[in-house]
């Protein structure tokens, strides 16, 4: 019962939610910014590689070695 209540409530919040959406309007300024930023986060390990831009995760995972120990498998 408690499920049912619960995906209820949730899709009468995701209607009224979508109904408040479709009369909200934006100005075209706040639309373009929003669609800089989205295209400037989606490439974010891309800019990580400019000078004033801090190295993404991923970037420095990437440049870690992996260190040799002494049960390694080569020929001495």
């Amino acid at each position: 019962m408690r499920i049912w209540l619960i995906s209820f409530l949730t899709l009468l919040a995701l209607a009224r939610g979508l109904e408040w959406l479709h009369h909200l309007t934006l100005p075209f300024p706040i639309l373009l910014l929003g669609g800089a930023m989205l295209s400037i986060l989606s490439n974010e390990s891309t800019l990580a590689g400019l000078p004033w831009m801090p190295k993404s995760r991923s970037s420095k995972i990437s440049q870690i070695e992996p260190v040799a120990s002494e049960n390694t498998l080569t020929p001495q």
